[in-house]
């Protein structure tokens, strides 16, 4: 009985520790999933993360491009309102925003400017004798020539047809003025060699001081213009057109 007993207290000890042993391998391998399932998950959860930073990265550089884009459209139109097609010059619309704020830093600085206006003599003769573009390529090539009399703070626009006006930044004196126009009717005036054509221009320039002659744009216009007229018909310029063809 006794040895049955011990033979039967030694199987139940063997067992209880074989089950011990079991159930902590059971213990292990029940959380050996868990711990692969959530690694699983956090790999996944990396991997869209990942993917959302690059098509956000995508979407910024798209945004980025595209409003690149339409500041440069902006740039574009914003230059095509303010320019001449012809010339490159600044257009009436340009000149008359620049001579409104000269107009106000001269009220608010008691700072003086010159404002010429230049005509060609008789360029309808031009158009007429030998065509719009003989006269297109003239006007672009005066505009080069005007640009080239006068300073970089300067302002040079068509202002519309065969007119140009000059925007004398600083300069209130007329002998000072005057002598810029002289300047500019030495590079205009003179023959051009325009498609086989030999083609002489002359130009009659007026000026307007600010504040002497307006304190506003349209005063200053109207005097230079009305200046301009005076001095054509005291210069009474002529030019001749001849044609190389002929």
């Amino acid at each position: 009985m006794t040895e049955r007993a011990g033979a039967t207290s030694g199987m139940a000890d063997s067992g209880a520790q074989s089950e011990s042993g079991d159930a902590r391998r059971r213990r292990a391998s029940d959380s050996l999933p868990v711990d692969v399932c959530m690694l699983t998950a956090v790999e996944e959860q990396l991997r869209n993360a990942r993917r959302e930073n690059e098509c956000l990265r995508a979407r910024n550089q798209r945004l980025t491009r595209a409003m690149a884009d339409v500041a440069e459209r902006g740039t574009a139109a914003h230059h095509l309102a303010h320019h001449d097609v012809l010339t490159g010059l600044p257009n009436r619309l340009h000149l008359m925003q620049r001579l409104s704020e000269c107009i106000g830093d001269g009220r608010q600085r008691q700072r003086q400017f010159a404002l010429l206006f230049i005509d060609l003599d008789r360029f309808k003769f031009v158009n007429d004798r030998l065509g719009h573009t003989v006269g297109d390529k003239l006007l672009a090539i005066v505009g080069l020539r005007i640009l080239a009399a006068i300073r970089s703070e300067d302002l040079a626009c068509r202002y519309g047809g065969d007119e140009f006006v000059v925007l004398l930044s600083g300069i209130g004196d007329a002998a000072i003025a005057g002598s810029v126009v002289e300047k500019i009717r030495d590079r205009i005036d003179g023959c051009y060699g325009i498609d086989d054509n030999a083609v002489r221009i002359s130009a009659s320039v007026g000026m307007a001081l600010y504040p002497a002659h307006g304190n506003h744009s349209d005063a200053l216009l109207r005097h230079a213009d009305a200046s301009m007229y005076r001095s054509k018909a005291e210069r009474a310029r002529s030019f001749q057109c001849e044609s190389a063809l002929q």
